[in-house]
């Protein structure tokens, strides 16, 4: 789910994956068919039970044609930040 285009569906097509970003090497990714464009960074991925599971790092392509989007893993982001989810 993306602030620019909303709600989108899609597959996860590959766990670990690495991508050269301009500002660097990133690891450990989870590439998706999911739709998102610029603006989209940092919205979340999620399961149809709702459990979080990523946030939007990136990707090729757009919302009429298609594309990849890859998340980092919500375990990542939280680890990084010293934070944990429940009790």
């Amino acid at each position: 789910m993306g602030s620019t285009t909303g709600l989108h569906q899609g597959r996860v097509t590959a766990l670990n994956a690495t991508v050269n970003y301009p500002e660097g090497r990133v690891t450990g990714l989870i590439r998706t068919t999911v739709c998102a464009e610029g603006g989209d960074s940092g919205g979340p991925l999620f399961t149809r039970d709702g459990s979080a599971i990523g946030l939007t790092s990136g990707g090729s392509g757009d919302c009429r044609t298609g594309g990849v989007t890859f998340f980092q893993p919500v375990t990542a982001a939280l680890a990084a930040a010293g934070a944990r989810i429940g009790g």
